[in-house]
């Protein structure tokens, strides 16, 4: 299995507790760099998210105008190159600010307590899920709707693209289907007692 580790539950200003997927085990994830906070503000990742929002805001409409420019490509396949776009560019920012500003790995044992912390902000991240889950089902939708047009309008092509963008940022930052697997490794882990004092 690929090496993935998953954001659970932010502690401190510079720091959060994140999940190996393929360790299955807990570590303490620091921050550093320009697009970390420290000394008491927000963390990085609000910023990384307003930051990137407004990139996308900016360059994708500019983006979606150029696409009309290419007539003579099925309408399906703009829909799959209009999103595929979006989906880059959402990638490239969280690179940018986020996996650029990660720094060391802490290993620590946790106690039951911990960890019944990080399983009760498991509510929290069940809307980010959702809300990938309702994009990417939103452009399935489009996309076999788009069979049966003949032409995509520019305020459709930036929706394509602002899909696209959002939900390849939510993928590559939060991971939200990762770590709805890591909560349940953990739920699993509990129970059979690994944590105990």
């Amino acid at each position: 299995m690929k090496n993935k580790t998953v954001p659970l539950l932010k502690i401190a200003n510079d720091k959060s507790i994140y999940f190996d997927l393929s360790t299955h085990e807990l570590f303490i994830q620091e921050f550093v760099g320009p697009y970390t906070e420290k000394s008491g503000k927000s963390y990085s990742k609000s910023n990384t998210w307003a930051a990137s929002m407004l990139g996308g805001v900016l360059v994708i409409p500019l983006l979606a105008k150029q696409f009309k420019i290419v007539s003579f490509i099925p309408i399906y396949l703009m829909v799959a190159c209009l999103f595929g776009v979006g989906w880059i560019i959402g990638k490239l920012a969280a690179n940018l600010f986020l996996e650029n500003s990660k720094g060391k790995q802490t290993k620590k044992i946790f106690k039951r307590d911990e960890v019944m912390k990080v399983l009760k902000n498991s509510k929290n991240f069940k809307l980010v899920v959702w809300v990938q889950f309702l994009f990417l089902m939103g452009y399935g939708m489009f996309f076999l709707y788009s069979l049966s047009i003949n032409n995509l309008s520019t305020e459709d092509s930036i929706i394509l693209l602002i899909v696209g963008f959002v939900t390849s940022l939510m993928h590559y930052s939060v991971h939200p289907f990762a770590q709805q697997k890591a909560f349940r490794i953990l739920k699993k882990q509990m129970k059979a007692g690994m944590y105990d004092e």
